[in-house]
């Protein structure tokens, strides 16, 4: 077997083994200047999944946490879990897709920090799971060249132009802009009231962003999930360029799939079909995922060591070089993933 696809692939590989070494050797950790007992964190969507687990890990590290979600029960339980281990704990409820929830959250979070704050950790969010012609009804035509010359010999009738229209195109918006609320604009809106404490009151401020490899390569049955996704990646991209001047840091988290229940309360399900659904969609594309806690152990890593970009497992930078130099193989890997080949 010829070499060069070897060393194609050792040449291409060189910059992700050099950034492991410079970030676990070389790269100073963020814990000498901020020793993990006074870390500041406020933890967003920290009742369930990978959020929880972040809170659990920085508890454990004894620092000064507020956890954050919308329901006060599971809060107010989260606290008195973690209250032994951490050198303090606050529960801190709201919505953070309604603007004046975000307004009050940071004033609550800054008021139990004592006015200062080191790390916002961003994990709320939500999935899409269906595909796009489902959702929006576009899967009742007909399709091929017999059904094109049907309606293409009768398009004077205004029931057989009817036919051609999605079959609730409503639905797929409304979806959309649910979806872009909680990881976009929620994203946006959280950094925007936080940004000035981070820079005023830390001497190393921190944001990590929980986004996707979907932010990164698309799939089928992601397609708004992706597009939001790939929203609040070239938004944070471009911020971390802007306030790096500052101090502050920007780190992205991107991973695989992880064993979550998120896929049971996706956006794009309706109520009318969630219990019909529902096996499907649990049972679905799970294979091989990671915990939550080994994410969270990631994103915890990623902020002491500052990096800019976090890829989880690993071997999901293998894909994003392949997306370079074979993009129709990750296209396919991603069909055969969900069973679109």
């Amino acid at each position: 077997m010829s070499s060069a696809p070897l060393l194609l692939g050792a040449i291409l590989a060189l910059p992700f083994i050099a950034a492991v070494i410079v970030s676990r050797v070389v790269w100073p950790l963020r814990t000498t200047r901020i020793l993990p007992n006074r870390e500041r964190v406020v933890i967003i969507g920290a009742t369930s999944g990978i959020g929880l687990e972040v809170a659990r890990l920085y508890a454990g590290r004894h620092a000064h946490v507020v956890v954050v979600g919308r329901r006060i029960g599971l809060l107010k339980e989260v606290a008195r879990q973690l209250e032994p281990y951490a050198s303090s704990i606050h529960p801190v409820a709201g919505d953070v897709t309604l603007p004046e929830d975000v307004r009050r959250i940071t004033i609550e979070s800054l008021q139990a920090l004592k006015g200062g704050i080191d790390t916002l950790i961003i994990c709320a969010g939500g999935i899409s799971v269906l595909p796009f012609s489902e959702l929006a009804g576009t899967d009742t035509a007909g399709t091929g060249a017999g059904a094109a010359a049907a309606t293409t010999s009768s398009l004077d009738s205004s029931d057989a132009i009817m036919k051609l229209l999605p079959g609730d195109a409503q639905a797929a918006l409304d979806a959309s802009v649910r979806i872009m609320n909680v990881n976009y604009h929620a994203p946006l809106n959280l950094t925007s009231h936080f940004l000035p404490a981070l820079t005023q009151t830390s001497i190393a401020g921190n944001i990590m962003v929980v986004s996707s490899m979907a932010g990164k390569i698309g799939a089928p049955t992601r397609s708004i999930y992706a597009a939001s996704k790939h929203a609040a990646q070239g938004f944070f991209e471009s911020l971390s360029m802007e306030v790096e001047r500052t101090g502050v840091h920007i780190g992205i988290v991107s991973p695989g799939t992880v064993d979550t229940d998120l896929r049971l309360s996706a956006m794009d399900l309706p109520k009318s079909k969630a219990d019909d659904l529902k096996e499907r969609v649990a049972s679905g594309t799970k294979k091989g995922a990671m915990t939550a806690w080994a994410c969270a152990e990631g994103i915890v890593r990623g902020s002491d060591l500052q990096q800019r970009e976090v890829v989880m497992p690993w071997f999901y930078r293998v894909s994003l070089v392949l997306d370079l130099v074979s993009p129709w193989l990750v296209r396919w890997l991603a069909q055969k993933k969900y069973g679109y080949l």
